[in-house]
């Protein structure tokens, strides 16, 4: 950690995204929020686009990429992917460290290319980043100069099949169902997430094999079977060798703000001996993330308004012995342990901070 307060800037700050991190940097003991950046609100005060934050800085006005840069010690970019690999490679060469919630560090070149359709703008610097997972990742994060921070599904979805990975209890195909708010589309408005549609509806949309966060579910669960081969399940490499997993996973949005529930389900391909019970696979998954103070394991379901507007995530599991199905339940806030929350938890543990500064261990209920 270094002297004196670390200068924070926001890239994307117009966002949700961009937003979350505003209140959790602002709040945060040893960080200085030196600058946000919009092209959209450019020149205007942080309460022109979130008037809720009208009462933490009124001196903080919406800079362009460039000041933000140049003000800061480490540079969050809440921006879209694709225009974010080359801000972070001008933060690199200004030798400012970055935190991307971007897709663009996520994964290897060939890997992004395959999901985004393109090449990686910037594959050189792919080796200097950290998968920001926390609970997976915690050993090799501290120092990093990129922590690449992972997509709200990904989370939810990863964070459920990894324990299973570590257990040997994922079959050939493990199902990923998740049920996401309208919030995790973004702010940008378009036809489909109007009031006047999404309201009394519910649909899916990039059914299994499209959409993107396919690729890092399956990437963790890979990187959990190779780091239980080298003896740890828990100690995973970003750029280590992996076989990756086979994960079906479709995401269903819903007409609510915030919030994420995901249900994976896999059938073991060998039950063993004895047949796992709900019991045990329950004690399997609270192990795995016993000392993770952000995450809560429990016989109790899951509910997204447990987790709104906290930086938690809320685990649970089932055992189908009918079907020989294995479940497990994840909850989490799309805009915290989905976006903001999870970057903040990725710099703490990179810059030496304990893990859970500035963040909200309680949502908001009702």
């Amino acid at each position: 950690m270094t002297d004196g307060p670390i200068r924070a800037g926001v890239l994307g700050a117009s966002g949700y995204g961009g937003a979350g991190l505003v209140e959790r940097l602002v709040r945060h003991p040893g960080v200085t929020l030196a600058a946000i950046g919009s092209r959209a609100y450019l020149g205007k005060p942080l309460a022109a686009s979130w008037p809720h934050l009208a009462g933490l800085r009124s001196d903080l006005r919406f800079q362009d990429s460039d000041d933000v840069i140049a003000a800061s010690d480490v540079v969050f970019c809440a921006t879209p992917h694709g225009a974010t690999a080359p801000l972070v490679a001008q933060a690199l060469a200004a030798g400012k460290r970055v935190v991307d919630l971007s897709a663009d560090f996520r994964l290897s070149a060939a890997a992004y290319e395959e999901w985004y359709g393109h090449p990686h703008p910037h594959p050189e610097l792919l080796p200097e980043a950290r998968y920001g997972l926390v609970e997976l990742h915690r050993h090799e994060l501290p120092g990093a100069r990129i922590v690449a921070s992972p997509g709200c599904n990904a989370t939810a979805a990863s964070l459920a099949v990894a324990p299973l990975a570590a257990a040997g209890l994922l079959g050939e195909v493990a199902i990923a169902n998740v049920l996401t708010g309208v919030s995790g589309a973004g702010r940008s408005p378009s036809g489909p997430m109007h009031f006047s549609e999404m309201a009394e509806n519910a649909r899916p949309y990039k059914p299994a094999g499209t959409h993107r966060h396919t690729a890092e579910i399956e990437a963790v669960g890979g990187r959990v079977r190779a780091a239980l081969a080298r003896g740890d399940a828990k100690r995973l490499l970003t750029h280590a060798p992996f076989q990756p997993v086979l994960v079906a996973f479709t995401p269903h949005i819903v007409p609510m703000n915030r919030g994420i529930i995901a249900t994976v389900a896999t059938r073991p391909l060998d039950w063993g001996d004895r047949a796992p019970t709900t019991e045990t696979v329950l004690g399997l998954v609270t192990d795995y993330y016993a000392g993770d103070p952000l995450v809560d394991v429990g016989p109790e379901l899951p509910q997204t308004k447990a987790v709104a507007g906290s930086d938690r995530a809320s685990l649970s599991a089932h055992v189908d012995g009918r079907t020989g199905q294995v479940l497990v339940f994840c909850a989490i806030d799309n805009l915290g342990k989905g976006a903001a929350g999870q970057a903040v938890q990725g710099f703490n543990v990179a810059f030496g901070f304990a893990e859970t500064t500035a963040l909200s261990l309680t949502g908001a209920w009702p």
